[in-house]
């Protein structure tokens, strides 16, 4: 696949010299359980596939401050990697843990700050929730935050978007928590340029390489668990196919 590079392992050794038009991941979201697994329907108090208490795959359990530091580091190394003009989008959520934390918890700290400029914090109406518990009401939303870098321009010329984007969540495919290839589509379509690079450094089942391939980007990607690496690959390989049989058709 020409000029889609999907690379096994950490994004910090992997991808350390990329230079992205655009930055668009999500990150574990900090809500694994150590609890023991309690499989079942989840309207009967068990755990179902979209499950957040289900999750295992990923090490999504650790100290909150341990997680917010490891998400400052990373947004830290996401602002050294975007060219001047260079745009991220950071896909987080609000979450609960006996009280409410949000993302600009770690993103309004002051060595984040100096490095990136918030310009827009985009809600994505998923349509589904994960969190069937009484005493909360049932988050159905996630979001979107746009950075620049200080120095930079900001270059999105939108004409169509509000910052409410209704996008049903992703069919199941194997990944915990895929992201939609419409979600993926519209980010990397507003926020890059047909030949500039997109980077995805927490992979995942490769949705963001699918837009990146289908809207004519250029892609650098990490995912360090070999199986999500390995669905990613084979998905791509597929809407590739897809791809060349609609042009012959």
């Amino acid at each position: 696949m020409k000029n889609i590079n999907l690379y096994l392992g950490d994004y910090r050794t992997c991808l350390q010299n990329i230079l992205a038009d655009l930055i668009f991941t999500s990150p574990p979201y900090n809500i694994g359980s150590k609890s023991p697994r309690n499989d079942g329907v989840r309207r009967l108090g068990k755990y179902d596939p979209k499950s957040y208490g289900a999750i295992r795959d990923y090490p999504d359990d650790l100290p909150e401050d341990e997680y917010q530091e490891q998400q400052v580091e990373f947004l830290i190394w996401a602002a050294a990697h975007l060219k001047q003009n260079g745009v991220l989008v950071y896909n987080h959520k609000p979450r609960r843990n006996g009280r409410m934390i949000v993302p600009a918890e770690w993103f309004l700290r002051p060595t984040v700050r100096e490095r990136l400029v918030l310009m827009e914090e985009i809600i994505w109406d998923r349509d589904s929730t994960h969190n069937h518990c009484p005493q909360m009401m049932w988050n159905v939303s996630e979001r979107l935050y746009v950075f620049r870098r200080p120095e930079g321009r900001y270059l999105l010329n939108n004409r169509k978007y509000s910052d409410v984007w209704r996008i049903k969540r992703a069919s199941a495919n194997g990944h915990n928590a895929p992201f939609p290839l419409e979600l993926a589509e519209r980010v990397v379509g507003e926020f890059s340029r047909r030949g500039g690079l997109v980077c995805d450094p927490y992979l995942g089942s490769g949705t963001t390489a699918i837009a990146a391939q289908n809207l004519g980007r250029r892609f650098e990607g990490a995912e360090i668990l070999e199986k999500y690496h390995t669905m990613a690959k084979e998905r791509l390989e597929r809407a590739a196919l897809s791809i060349n049989q609609e042009a012959a058709a």
